[in-house]
């Protein structure tokens, strides 16, 4: 074969690579997708799942189900779409915590989502509210401080609920004990719906929950909250202050995203963060999740991957800073 010959071979194989990748796209999904997702059910993070899967199936004409897949902080239902076929029909729909907390806590050599997965987009980003059962005396950030230093020195931990192990709540905690100079007796559950369930309860006086957890028991009056962890006041909590407010520099907030496995094209990546781009923008899609505290937050996939890599980085040096370790 001569170098005129290599050369036309090579382009009607790269043709054929093309033309293959844009059947595929034009075709997906052919059979039901699946969206893991590695909690329980409850939360902000399932209520994104259920209401992507519903715009998502309309959009495409095929069943989108949502599989709840709790345990080990994320890594039981992160492996199964790792180890999934790259065609776009098993996705993971995530919280921050198993991505990019969970490798560091863990460091478990089989589990390195940053390497096994693919970003395809991000879809919310979320703060959270410091809630706490009415039998603690404390109204505001000042006398919860107040409080817990009181009951430490009496040689009392102060329980801290948390939804897993590395979540965002588990680490927004975390840093408040540090900057706050607190002790916290911390219990890790499989989930918001468990964690909420024993602040509720009176079990667990103290806890850190999505606005889609806390606003039902805010309303209600069976949850008090103090403050919220974003760098500002919610529209849905006017009256509520930021803990920052009281502990100048504390910020933490949580996104939720969807990954594929590696080895999934870049075209059908794009096409996907297209088709959530369209189905979180919708009205009825963005107006349940704002009205929930979650903020839609759609990217492409290198702007999301960027993303991640920053965040990594960031929540590291939280880990290190609270001296965090958890038992495996």
């Amino acid at each position: 074969m001569n170098k005129l010959q290599r050369r036309h071979f090579g382009a009607l194989a790269l043709s054929a690579v093309f033309a293959h990748d844009a059947l595929a796209q034009s075709t997906y999904p052919t059979k039901t997708v699946t969206i893991t997702l590695p909690v329980g059910t409850g939360g902000g993070t399932d209520l994104v799942a259920r209401r992507l899967a519903k715009a998502l199936s309309e959009q495409w004409g095929q069943s989108v189900v949502v599989d709840n897949k709790p345990g080990a902080s994320g890594i039981i239902g992160a492996n199964v779409v790792i180890k999934s076929a790259p065609d776009g029909h098993n996705l993971l729909l995530v919280w921050d915590g198993p991505i990019i907390a969970t490798p560091v806590l863990f460091k478990r050599a089989d589990y390195e989502p940053l390497k096994q997965l693919l970003p395809i987009s991000q879809v919310t980003t979320q703060g959270y509210a410091v809630m706490v059962h009415p039998s603690v005396p404390a109204k505001n950030m000042t006398e919860l401080i107040a409080h817990i230093k009181k009951k430490n020195a009496q040689g009392e931990p102060f329980g801290f609920s948390t939804s897993s192990a590395g979540s965002a709540d588990h680490l927004a905690g975390e840093v408040f004990r540090t900057m706050a100079g607190v002790d916290l007796l911390t219990v890790n559950h499989f989930g918001t719906g468990p964690a909420i369930l024993n602040v509720l309860g009176g079990h667990i006086p103290f806890g850190i929950f999505s606005f889609t957890a806390a606003l039902p028991h805010i309303k209600t009056g069976a949850l008090r909250a103090l403050a919220i962890t974003s760098d500002k006041r919610s529209t849905l909590l006017p009256d509520v202050p930021t803990v920052g407010e009281t502990l100048p520099g504390y910020y933490y907030h949580s996104w939720i995203g969807v990954f594929g496995p590696v080895g999934m094209s870049e075209s059908l990546r794009e096409r996907i963060s297209r088709d959530i781009r369209s189905a979180v923008n919708s009205p009825d899609v963005a107006s349940v999740l704002m009205s929930n505290g979650l903020v839609p937050t759609i990217t492409d996939p290198p702007t999301f991957t960027e993303f991640i890599r920053q965040d990594a980085i960031r929540t590291a040096e939280v880990i290190k800073r609270a001296k965090l370790k958890v038992e495996q």
